[in-house]
């Protein structure tokens, strides 16, 4: 239920800070750790994480002004990976940091990076992989760059995010069905 409020307190922050963020920069959105993310460890529970990075995600939209022309044109966007390295834990009532950068996109995909920081501590580092589609076809990752206002080439894609490519790329090759 709290992520509800969450969503809400979201909204009401967008609706009343409407800063507008460019397609490069790192979004930098604050949480606190409540007793109903926790589980018997007394930190937050793996899940929570999951979930944490969607509502950061489509902050990150928003702040971007995406959401709105994203609707208009049926252009949805679809979590295809992620992974999560978790680091040291948060603890209850601790406050800590979403930031949400884009690394980079290809002909299908846009790969960000998500880190939890509190001050001077990496808590847990994500890598995602999200398409967007219209109608089940992919709109290219420059398009939507281009929806932002971005008008430069793909960033070059760096070692990490090029070597889990690969692992993705394996694993697809190693688990379908032959």
């Amino acid at each position: 239920m709290n992520l509800y409020f969450r969503l809400l307190w979201m909204i009401l922050r967008l609706w009343l800070k409407p800063r507008r963020a460019d397609l490069m920069e790192s979004f930098r959105r604050p949480f606190r750790v409540l007793p109903t993310d926790c589980d018997f460890n007394l930190h937050l529970t793996n899940g929570r994480y999951f979930s944490l990075l969607d509502i950061a995600r489509v902050e990150h939209l928003a702040r971007m002004k995406l959401i709105g022309p994203l609707l208009k044109r049926r252009w949805l966007p679809v979590l295809n990976a992620t992974e999560m390295t978790f680091i040291r834990p948060i603890a209850p009532l601790h406050k800590f940091d979403i930031v949400t950068r884009i690394v980079t996109w290809d002909d299908k995909y846009l790969y960000m990076e998500q880190r939890f920081e509190s001050p001077g501590i990496l808590h847990a580092v994500s890598l995602a992989r999200a398409a967007f589609v219209c109608k089940r076809e992919l709109v290219p990752p420059a398009l939507i760059a281009e929806l932002a206002g971005y008008t430069g080439e793909a960033p070059p894609r760096p070692d990490i995010v090029e070597g889990w490519h690969a692992l993705l790329k394996d694993k697809k090759e190693h688990f379908t069905p032959k």
